[in-house]
C-alpha cells in the first residue's frame, strides 16, 4: 500500500511514543484517516484510535493522548507535505479536497450540483461527517434521495456519524421520511424479539417491523456451561441439518469479534465442516498459528526449508543471510538429534539457546500433536509475546482451540499434514472466497450487514458483552450502537433464531454497582419471545434474578457460655 509506505518514511525507522514503545505505521496512517474522516482534532483521533478502551476522562489518558500529539503531529505534518510536494493524493484526500473546494468556490458549487437533478445515497446511515460534507453541496441544487436504516448504523469505529440518518429530516430543510415497515426476510416471531431489542433503547426508533413470510419457528434462548460446550452444540446442530437434506450454506454463526469464534471454528475443523469466514483471518492462516506450526514443521520433515525460514527469523538477530547460513548447514545433518546438536554448537556464530531448546521440546511428544503444540508454545512464548505486544493475549488462546483439533490426530505428521499443509484446509477453510459454494459461514457481526441465512447463531450473549466493559466506559453513544449491533445480529435470520448465553448469568447478582447487569440489553425480556433452553430442557419463564439486600448480613447469635 502506498499510503503505508509513505507513512512509514515519514515515521521513520525507530519512532516511540510517549510511553517509548514502537509505534506501527498502520496505527498513525489510521489515526491520521479517522481525524480527516470525522473532521476531528488530532488529540481526539489518537483518543479514538489508541485509548478507546480506556476512560476518556482519565487524567493519566489525557497526558499520554497529549504526549502523543507532540510527537505524532510532525509525522502527520511530515506526510502532508511529502504529498504536496510529490502531487500525491490518497483516498481520503479524494473527498477532503473535493469537498472543501465544493463548500468554499461557490462557482465551482454551482457547477457540479447543478449537473445533477437527483442524488441518490444508498446505506445513508453508515456515511462519516467528511462523506455529509461533500453531500450538503448538493441540498441546494439537486433532490436528494437517501436510503438507510438508523438501526442499522454501526460503524461509528470508522467515522461513520449515526445522526445523519437519525436526525435527517432536522438536518435537511424540506426534507421528508418514508419508512419500509414490511420485512420480506424473516419471520414474524424472528422480528417481535428484534422489535422488543430496539425498543428498549432511551432513542425513539419509531418503527416496528412486520413480517411479509407470516408467522414461524420461536427464537431460542440456550444457556450453556461453557463455550466448548456451545460449539459442540451448533456444529452438532449443522451436522444433524445437513444429514436431515439440509446445506452447510443454510446456517451463519455470529460474534461480536473475530476471537469470539474461535471455539466454534475450531470445533469445525474437528468436525470436518466446511466454513468461510468474513471479518478476520481463519484460523490456520494467522501468522501466530503459522509461527508455532513452523516449529512443529521442522519435526515432522526436518528438511522442509520454507519451515526453517519461518522459524528462525522470528528470533532476534536472524534475518534471510543468516537463516540461509543455518539452513545451508543443518539440511546436510543426516539426523534430527544431529540438528539440534549442530544449533547447540553453531561455529562462527552465536544462536540463541531457546532455538534448539524449542525443537527439541516439540520432538519429545512427536505421537501427541495436542502436546507438542502446547510445548511449542511454552517455548517460543517470550518471543511471540515481544512480537505480538498487546495482541498476545488474543492471539494466545487460540491455541486452546487448536489443542482440541489436533488431539484427533495421531502425529504431529498427521497433524501438519491434515490442517496445515492440505490444500483442502487452504480452500474450503478460507476465508470468505468462494472455493465452496456450500460452507458455514462464520462472521462477526460487523462484516455480516447485508448477508442472511436460513439458521442463525448468535454467541454469548453474555452480561459484560451486550454492552461490553469497553462500551461502557465509552458512554451512551457507544452502548446505543452496540445494542443496534445485537439488532442486526437477530434481523440476519430468515427462519431459524438461536441466541446462547452462559448458565451462571442467571445466576448474576443485580447491584446498583454492576453495571453490566443493570445495563443488560436482554434485562426484563419477555418470556413470550423466546423459547428457554437450561441444561436442555425447555422451561417456561426465566429464574427471577438474584438481587442482594442491602446492608450487612445478620449473623446468628453465638453462645460463648
Amino acid at each position: 500500500d502506498d499510503r503505508l509506505s509513505a507513512m512509514a518514511l515519514a515515521l521513520g525507522k525507530n519512532f516511540r511514543d510517549s510511553k517509548k514503545e514502537k509505534v506501527k505505521k498502520e496505527v498513525v496512517t489510521a489515526i491520521y484517516s479517522y481525524a480527516v474522516n470525522t473532521l476531528c482534532s488530532l488529540s481526539e483521533a489518537i483518543l479514538h484510535v489508541r485509548y478507546g478502551n480506556m476512560e476518556k476522562e482519565d487524567e493519566q489518558v489525557k497526558q499520554y493522548v497529549e504526549e502523543d500529539r507532540k510527537l505524532i503531529a510532525p509525522v502527520i505534518k511530515k506526510y502532508i507535505d511529502y504529498k504536496k510536494e510529490r502531487r500525491y493524493i490518497d483516498y481520503d484526500d479524494m473527498l477532503s479536497v473535493v469537498a472543501t473546494q465544493l463548500e468554499r468556490d461557490e462557482a465551482l458549487r454551482d457547477a457540479v450540483t447543478k449537473r445533477y437533478r437527483h442524488v441518490l445515497v444508498d446505506e445513508m446511515q453508515d456515511t462519516n461527517p467528511l462523506q455529509y460534507k461533500l453531500l450538503k453541496s448538493f441540498v441546494k441544487g439537486s433532490h436528494l434521495f437517501c436510503v438507510g436504516d438508523d438501526a442499522q448504523s454501526i460503524y461509528a469505529f470508522r467515522g461513520a456519524d449515526f445522526r445523519t440518518i437519525h436526525s435527517f429530516t432536522e438536518i435537511i430543510p424540506h426534507s421528508e421520511k418514508l419508512k419500509l415497515l414490511l420485512n420480506y426476510r424473516s419471520t414474524q416471531e424472528i422480528l417481535d424479539l428484534s422489535n422488543w431489542a430496539l425498543g428498549q433503547s432511551p432513542l425513539r426508533y419509531d418503527k416496528k417491523l412486520e413480517a411479509h413470510r407470516g408467522k414461524g419457528e420461536m427464537p431460542s434462548l440456550i444457556h450453556v456451561e461453557d463455550d466448548w460446550e456451545e460449539a459442540d452444540l451448533i456444529t452438532d446442530g449443522i451436522l444433524d441439518h445437513v444429514a436431515e437434506g439440509g446445506r452447510y450454506a443454510d446456517t451463519m454463526v455470529l460474534g461480536r469479534s473475530v476471537w469470539s469464534l474461535s471455539k466454534v471454528e475450531g470445533a469445525c475443523l474437528s468436525k470436518k465442516i466446511p466454513y468461510v469466514k468474513y471479518g478476520g483471518t481463519s484460523l490456520m492462516q494467522s501468522a501466530h498459528v503459522r509461527d508455532v506450526a513452523s516449529a512443529m514443521r521442522i519435526v515432522a520433515n526436518s528438511y522442509d526449508e520454507i519451515a526453517w525460514i519461518r522459524f528462525l527469523q522470528l528470533w532476534d538477530g536472524i534475518g534471510e543471510i543468516k537463516a540461509s547460513r543455518i539452513i545451508s548447514r543443518v539440511i546436510t545433518l543426516a539426523t534430527f538429534a544431529e540438528m539440534i546438536a549442530s544449533l547447540q554448537q553453531f561455529d562462527g556464530m552465536e544462536i540463541n539457546a531457546a532455538i534448539p531448546a524449542t525443537l527439541a521440546a516439540v520432538r519429545e511428544y512427536n505421537d501427541r500433536p495436542a502436546q507438542a503444540m502446547e510445548a511449542a508454545v511454552k517455548a517460543m512464548q517470550p518471543m511471540l509475546e515481544k512480537k505480538y505486544r498487546e495482541e498476545w493475549t488474543s492471539r494466545a488462546s487460540d491455541f486452546e482451540v487448536l489443542r482440541e483439533v489436533a488431539r484427533s490426530s495421531g502425529s504431529i505428521t498427521e497433524f501438519i499434514t491434515e490442517y496445515v499443509l492440505d490444500p483442502k484446509a487452504e480452500t474450503t477453510f478460507k476465508i470468505g472466497a468462494k472455493e465452496t459454494e456450500d460452507a458455514v459461514v462464520l462472521s462477526t457481526i460487523h462484516s455480516a450487514k447485508g448477508l442472511e441465512a436460513e439458521i442463525v447463531h448468535i454467541l454469548n450473549i453474555n452480561p459484560a458483552s451486550y454492552p461490553s466493559s469497553r462500551t461502557i466506559l465509552q458512554g451512551e453513544d457507544a452502548i446505543e450502537e452496540e445494542r443496534r449491533c445485537l439488532y442486526v445480529a437477530l434481523t440476519r435470520a430468515k427462519n431459524s433464531l438461536k441466541l446462547y448465553r452462559n448458565i451462571r448469568s442467571l445466576h448474576t447478582q443485580y447491584t446498583d454497582a454492576n453495571q453490566h447487569e443493570q445495563l443488560y440489553f436482554l434485562n426484563n425480556l419477555p418470556s413470550q419471545l423466546v423459547r428457554i433452553v437450561i441444561n436442555g430442557q425447555e422451561k417456561r419463564d426465566l429464574p427471577t434474578p438474584f438481587k442482594p439486600t442491602q446492608g450487612q448480613a445478620d449473623f446468628p447469635d453465638f453462645d460463648f457460655g
